[in-house]
């Protein structure tokens, strides 16, 4: 069964390709992008608009709230889902999305963890925010001694839960041979020149501006979240929320959060080159 996936570092021209493809070989969109599955931030995180999505049909973005939290397992059951369900239509899934580890995942398979009940997720979580949270997993799960760091709390929170369901470490079922999916992929991968990317980002966070990404960011905080919350890492809240509480000038979140998005940019070429094998490279913007 045929399926393609599309991947590029953050403002390539992803979503228009994508589009581009849907178009011509009778395609639906699937989201691969680990911040577009969040809701309360379409602007920010460069979901598509609107209008695109009613061109061609679009799944897996802005369907989680902030209080929850996706995970490489999490969405592979639902890509499959989706998959299967645009076969059925006679269509081609295309996967979209510059997310990593949830491609690598998709691809290679994933160890075969069970899907955790949704009690014990919120008990992690409730526990994650006692100050001696470590200690308590490595207690309860001696294994990951040493192999997560104090302050990664979402590993850290999966570690437990992940011991809490089952009864075995995160790491012993890591180590279980991953579960293959029946797909044929075929893989593209978009390597932007790096002058013409670095432009990109600067003016689509202007336009992000000008779109209201700064208010979906104070209406964010104003939610009451937790410091917790995955969708806080996405890039340019740390940069806006400093602004919005007179941390930082206007001008100096702008700044630091362009620069943020190309350090991001480059994370993501160099999570590409080391699958370029695989891929078929598209070079763009020369």
């Amino acid at each position: 069964m045929r399926v393609i996936i599309l991947t590029g570092p953050t403002a390539s021209g992803k979503t228009a390709l994508a589009l581009q493809m849907a178009e011509a070989l009778g395609g639906e969109i699937i989201n691969a992008d680990s911040m577009q599955i969040y809701q309360h931030l379409p602007v920010l995180t460069a979901c598509p608009s609107p209008a695109e999505k009613l061109s061609i049909p679009h799944h897996l973005y802005e369907i989680l709230g902030d209080q929850e939290i996706s995970s490489a397992g999490w969405w592979i059951s639902q890509v499959v889902q989706q998959i299967d369900a645009i076969q059925s239509r006679q269509h081609l899934p295309i996967i979209v999305g510059g997310t990593g580890m949830y491609l690598k995942s998709l691809v290679d398979g994933l160890s075969p963890i069970p899907m955790i009940p949704l009690e014990i997720r919120q008990q992690a979580r409730q526990l994650a925010q006692q100050p001696n949270f470590y200690h308590h997993v490595v207690s309860f799960d001696p294994v990951i001694k040493g192999r997560l760091k104090e302050n990664d709390l979402q590993r850290l929170t999966r570690a437990y839960e992940v011991k809490m369901a089952t009864g075995r470490s995160i790491v012993d079922w890591q180590e279980d041979k991953p579960q293959s999916l029946p797909y044929l992929f075929e893989k593209i991968a978009l390597i932007p020149d790096k002058d013409w990317l670095h432009h990109r980002i600067n003016q689509r966070f202007d336009l992000m501006i000008d779109q209201g990404a700064l208010e979906e960011v104070r209406t964010l905080l104003q939610r009451g979240i937790r410091s917790d919350s995955p969708i806080l890492r996405a890039v340019g809240v740390k940069e806006l929320s400093a602004y919005l509480q007179g941390e930082l000038t206007f001008d100096q979140a702008l700044e630091l959060a362009k620069i943020a998005t190309r350090q991001y940019a480059k994370r993501q070429m160099t999570w590409i080159r080391g699958q370029a094998k695989d891929y078929e490279i598209r070079h763009v913007g020369t």
